[in-house]
C-alpha cells in the first residue's frame, strides 16, 4: 500500500488522486503512469491491452459483488467464499471473483483487469499464452503484478494485474 494512500477510504478516492490510463478508465495517478508506459510497451510488441476494470467506487464495487455471490450456497465447484458483514457468501456458478466491498485493491486504483481484443472481440490473456507470458515477463518491470500464480485455484484471475510496489519508481521508468 502506498503510504500517500494509507487513510484514503477504499473506493472513495478523491478524483485529485486519479488519472486516465491509455485503454480507458483511470487508477491511482503513480499506477496509471507506470501503466500507461507498459501499456505502450506492449503495443510495441503487437499487443493491445483492453481495460475490463480499473478503479472501482465503492457503490459499484458491492453492486458488482451482489451479482455475482449469495447468501446461499448455489453449487459451485469449487466454491469461493467471502465474508461480508458478518455472513458467508458464496460465489454463483458460472461466475468469476470479485474481492469484498471495501476491501478490494481496485477500490484505491492500484488494480486493473486486463483483457486483449482478438478479432473484435475481448478476451481473456489466459486463453493467449503468449500475451500473458509477456504480460508477466515484462509487468514486473512497470510494478505490475499478477495476482496468484496458479492457475488451477478457483481464486486464480489471469486478468487481474495490480500495481504493487507502493511509492517506489518501477525499473522501466527510472532514469538511465
Amino acid at each position: 500500500m502506498p503510504p500517500s494512500l494509507a487513510k484514503v477510504p477504499n473506493g472513495k478516492m478523491d478524483a485529485a488522486l486519479l488519472a486516465k490510463v491509455k485503454c480507458g478508465g483511470q487508477m491511482w495517478i503513480t499506477a496509471a503512469k507506470s501503466f500507461n508506459a507498459m501499456y505502450d510497451a506492449a503495443l510495441a510488441a503487437g499487443i493491445e491491452l483492453k481495460n475490463i476494470g480499473d478503479y472501482r467506487p465503492l457503490e459499484p464495487a458491492l453492486k458488482l459483488f451482489l451479482e455475482r455471490y449469495s447468501k446461499e450456497d448455489k453449487g459451485r465447484k469449487p466454491q469461493v467464499t467471502r465474508t461480508y458483514e458478518g455472513a458467508t457468501w458464496y460465489l454463483k456458478p458460472g461466475m468469476a471473483p470479485c474481492s469484498t466491498p471495501g476491501k478490494s485493491n481496485h477500490g484505491w486504483g492500484l488494480a486493473i483487469d486486463l483483457g486483449v481484443e482478438i478479432k473484435g472481440k475481448i478476451e481473456s490473456l489466459s486463453a493467449h499464452p503468449k500475451m500473458l507470458k509477456w504480460m508477466c515477463t515484462n509487468g514486473p518491470k512497470y510494478g505490475f503484478y499478477l495476482q496468484g500464480s496458479d492457475p488451477t485455484s478457483a481464486e486464480f484471475e489471469a486478468w487481474h494485474w495490480q500495481y504493487a510496489i507502493a511509492d517506489k519508481v518501477p525499473p522501466a521508468l527510472k532514469p538511465a
